[in-house]
């Protein structure tokens, strides 16, 4: 191994220049979900290694919890800059490639960190080692009983099956791996545990991980993610993280579709973004997930329980919202949004009718103001229980204004979602929030509704994904035959107004060569004798008072 005093670096054979992996489409690995997970996992170490590219920040929070760090880069502009931005003297960047590593005979790690995965630690003068190799080499640098962290990206995602892009765009020289076509790359859960075993590696904990651009988004057990149905928590903070990591890609279809799909079928721990694979020591938590602001949620699935918590800075999410940060229990239940629709799709609208009486209940009768999230809201016997995220209005709101919100949300993702529904098209928003509020026992004016469409955006923008890749094909398809349809539509209307136009044009040619007939004679009239005639007859038939007159003509005459 060489130190070069110029860079306060060290190398290994197989490093990168120049090159850089924290400047391409996917950032080096991190976030509060991943620090909130490494918080409850790490250990005191002697000695830890840092695997890959992982965030400054993660760095730091291994060294403050170990005597010695080596953080092992293949790109040389990479460790200069990681060097610069981590100010420890414990810490020791290397640049170089992890055949270069194994080579100089390294090892006896209490903690080994790869939560960035295996695909980005080998070099281009590296040999063309597959997985399980790289996988085996990371195991050998572990002393036993060590933690040993490992992520891996899973070419069956969710994700990347609907993804809009042709396979040649998806991967470009910015984001340079070996072996595209490893056979021998774990694609399943399972096949992630038994390649880690065949490595030496016990997997005590496998998490299924949905990430935005390297940033961890929500980490949820993969054996809870593979036993929650559609709508039931797990579902719901998958269907988040799926949302999160799609949102920078163009889709075929919307990804919620295709994770309720996966959920029916017990799958949904399987097509994941990715996987993190635990070994040494025990999980704390059952999922980890992305609060907003800073805050990290984390839950705990015990029997058909869930425990929430929420840590982190507590900032304002908006200038209408507040989060809630306390602990609560909630059950294992599908949520209010997804029976809803499935009522509404059967056209069960008495079926409909009740639970929204029975919300409007609940809404009323609760002694806290939390906002109504239903797509979050649980069904809890006959009752109904907060949601995973809690939030509440920073100014005071009734439970009208509340339902209202929740009506609004619903709207939205009903109708945005293309889903069937009893109710005629032609109803508007405000119409259809107005018949389901007085379904609630509430009746809505305009101030109630307005108040309740700034509560729904705002919960939008604080939960939602922003859609940065666009609408996907599926709902533009959509959108363009609904487009199509009123097209022919308004075309028949206008047919039908021209042709309308057109007798009334007729109608008033012909009634115009009436006038001019009637015009025409009554000019032949008035020059004939008889016209003359009854002129005289007319003129005469004015003078009422012939004495009258004839004083007149008298004046006349003088």
């Amino acid at each position: 191994m060489t130190d070069t005093s110029s860079t306060e670096i060290a190398v290994v054979r197989g490093e990168m220049q120049p090159w850089s992996d924290a400047n391409g489409p996917r950032r080096p690995a991190g976030g509060p979900v991943l620090a909130a997970l490494l918080d409850d996992l790490l250990p005191p170490a002697s000695h830890a290694l840092v695997l890959g590219p992982h965030d400054g920040d993660l760095v730091a929070a291994v060294a403050a919890r170990s005597a010695r760090v080596t953080v092992l880069l293949r790109s040389v502009s990479d460790a200069t800059e990681l060097r610069a931005t981590v100010d420890a003297p414990n810490v020791r960047v290397v640049a170089g490639a992890l055949d270069g590593l194994v080579e100089r005979g390294d090892g006896g790690f209490d903690v080994v960190l790869a939560a960035d995965g295996l695909d980005r630690v080998l070099g281009y003068d590296s040999p063309e080692w597959d997985w399980p190799r790289r996988a085996a080499a990371t195991a050998g640098l572990a002393a036993p009983g060590a933690l040993v962290i490992v992520g891996l990206s899973n070419e069956f995602a969710l994700t990347d099956l609907l993804d809009g892009r042709p396979a040649h765009e998806r991967h470009g020289d910015d984001e340079w791996r070996p072996l595209h076509d490893d056979p021998t790359r774990p694609s399943s859960p399972q096949q992630l545990r038994d390649a880690l075993a065949a490595s030496g590696l016990d997997v005590t904990a496998l998490y299924a991980a949905f990430d935005t651009a390297g940033s961890t988004h929500t980490l949820l057990d993969a054996d809870a993610a593979a036993r929650g149905r559609p709508g039931h928590p797990a579902a719901r903070l998958a269907v988040r993280g799926l949302e999160a990591a799609a949102s920078a890609q163009p889709l075929l279809a919307p990804v919620t579709d295709g994770a309720d799909a996966a959920a029916r079928a017990g799958l949904l721990g399987a097509v994941a973004p990715g996987w993190l694979a635990v070994s040494g020591v025990r999980a704390v938590h059952t999922a980890y997930a992305a609060a907003g602001s800073g805050r990290v949620l984390a839950a705990d699935l015990s029997g058909d329980r869930w425990r929430v918590t929420v840590v982190g800075a507590d900032a304002a999410a908006g200038a209408d919202l507040r989060p809630v940060n306390e602990p609560a229990e909630l059950p294992d239940s599908e949520s209010v949004e997804r029976l809803l629709r499935r009522l509404a799709a059967a056209e069960d609208v008495p079926g409909f009718r009740a639970v929204a009486a029975r919300l409007g209940e609940w809404a009323r009768a609760g002694g806290d103001d939390l906002l109504v999230v239903l797509d979050d809201t649980g069904v809890d016997g006959d009752g109904f229980a907060r949601g995973l995220l809690a939030w509440r209005g920073a100014a005071p709101a009734s439970p009208a204004e509340r339902l209202a919100a929740a009506w609004h949300r619903f709207h939205d993702r009903l109708v945005g979602g293309h889903h069937r529904h009893p109710w005629p098209p032609w109803q508007t928003r405000d119409d259809l929030v107005t018949v389901w509020l007085a379904m609630c026992g509430e009746e809505a004016d305009a101030g109630l509704l307005d108040r309740g469409r700034r509560l729904a955006d705002a919960l939008a923008a604080a939960v939602d994904a922003p859609a940065d890749g666009g609408t996907d094909v599926r709902t533009a398809l959509a959108e363009a035959e609904d487009a199509r349809v009123r097209a022919v539509e308004l075309a028949g209307h206008v047919a039908g107004l021209e042709r309308t136009l057109r007798f009334r044009d007729q109608q008033l040619k012909v009634r115009e060569n009436r006038l001019r007939a009637l015009r025409a004679e009554l000019r032949a009239f008035k020059g004939s004798k008889a016209g003359q005639f009854a002129e005289v007859i007319r003129k005469a038939a004015v003078i009422r008072d012939p004495k009258r007159v004839a004083r007149a003509v008298k004046r006349r005459l003088r």
